[in-house]
């Protein structure tokens, strides 16, 4: 999918560095007057449709864009006019500076921190992180770090969401991505009842602060059951049988070796002990993180961007997912019992 950040346009700024596409600018503080350059105007006007060299107004439509001349000082008069949509007449822009506003007041007084803030795909997509406290996790005395995130697009493509996840969005890929990983949103829908619903924002902090422990228990349970060394194989190989859909449990030699490192990981990975589930799941996501399942010969930047964006970062997700399922659990050990046999008896 790539970054989707477009210049001169687009604008992502974070609190830290690097990032992994390297196009963030650094401030330790994102205050008001920091992300003031991504708070354009959404302008409105009617639609028109132009046959035969006669304009006629489209009835029931309305066309948005995005105004930066009073932010954006640095852009050509040419550019600071951008075309966003052409939505239906009831459409409710909500714009860049209404989600920054309605976290300011649903957050800030609580000592919250912005993260990070951008927008993407010229100014189509808008998306903030923030950390709200509690955000460095120690589960199982590895160290986790959780943002609340708020999107929203000025293209008809999603609603402005809010929603709790462990990555910050920097790009079109991390925007996805926690999207995709987030269990529950708070949605507000572009209508005219939009203003009423962000009002009610605040509720979010006690589903958010709830699923980060059941997500801190998720851990911990796996941490409390046993695995050796044969149901390790067994799982890891079964979890390629059901995300690859190998035949009759035949197991291609890229899938096994796949598992065979992930289960060298699970014994002698970064504070594992191979020992129980939870050590497999570390082993799985240092295979997806650092080791080959990103590329052991890629550059830094390519790694980064797999294991915290791309299709390795789904992995991760979907291993844990499913070896914390009490019924995919047994599907992934009887299966991969039988993929395992299969591959010792083609040897």
């Amino acid at each position: 999918m790539g970054h989707m950040i477009v210049e001169p346009w687009d604008i992502v700024i974070a609190n830290d560095n690097p990032q992994w596409h390297r196009m963030a600018k650094v401030h330790a503080e994102i205050t008001d007057k920091v992300a003031e350059p991504l708070m354009f105007d959404i302008l409105e006007e009617p639609a028109f449709s132009v046959i035969d060299g006669t304009t006629r107004e489209i009835d029931g439509e309305k066309v948005l864009w995005a105004d930066h001349r009073k932010v954006r000082p640095d852009l050509t008069p040419e550019q600071a006019i951008v075309k966003l949509h052409v939505p239906k007449v009831g459409y409710r822009a909500i714009s860049n500076r209404d989600v920054w506003n309605t976290m300011k007041k649903a957050f800030t007084d609580l000592g919250c921190r912005v993260a990070s803030v951008c927008t993407l795909e010229r100014g189509k997509k808008f998306a903030l992180s923030v950390d709200i406290g509690d955000s460095n996790m120690v589960i199982n005395k590895n160290n986790y770090k959780a943002f609340l995130n708020m999107v929203t697009s000025h293209d008809g493509t999603i609603a402005m969401e809010a929603f709790d996840a462990f990555i910050k969005i920097i790009c079109m890929n991390t925007f996805q991505w926690s999207r995709d990983a987030a269990k529950n949103k708070f949605k507000i829908y572009h209508t005219k009842n939009a203003d009423l619903a962000m009002d009610g924002l605040g509720d979010l902090l006690n589903a958010i602060l709830k699923g980060r422990v059941e997500a801190k228990e998720v851990l911990e349970y796996l941490a409390t059951h046993s695995c050796d060394a044969n149901d390790a194989m067994a799982m890891a190989a079964g979890f390629f049988c059901l995300t690859t859909e190998a035949k009759e449990n035949r197991l291609s030699t890229r899938s096994f070796n796949a598992a065979t490192e992930i289960v060298r990981l699970y014994a002698h990975g970064i504070g594992n002990e191979g020992r129980s589930l939870y050590d497999l799941a570390n082993g799985a996501t240092e295979y997806w993180t650092s080791g080959i399942g990103v590329g052991r010969n890629a550059d830094a930047a390519s790694q980064v961007y797999r294991s915290e964006m791309g299709s390795a970062a789904d992995r991760k997700h979907e291993f844990i997912t499913m070896l914390a399922d009490d019924k995919t659990r047994p599907v992934m050990l009887s299966r991969g019992r039988e993929a395992v046999r299969q591959a010792v008896l083609a040897n």
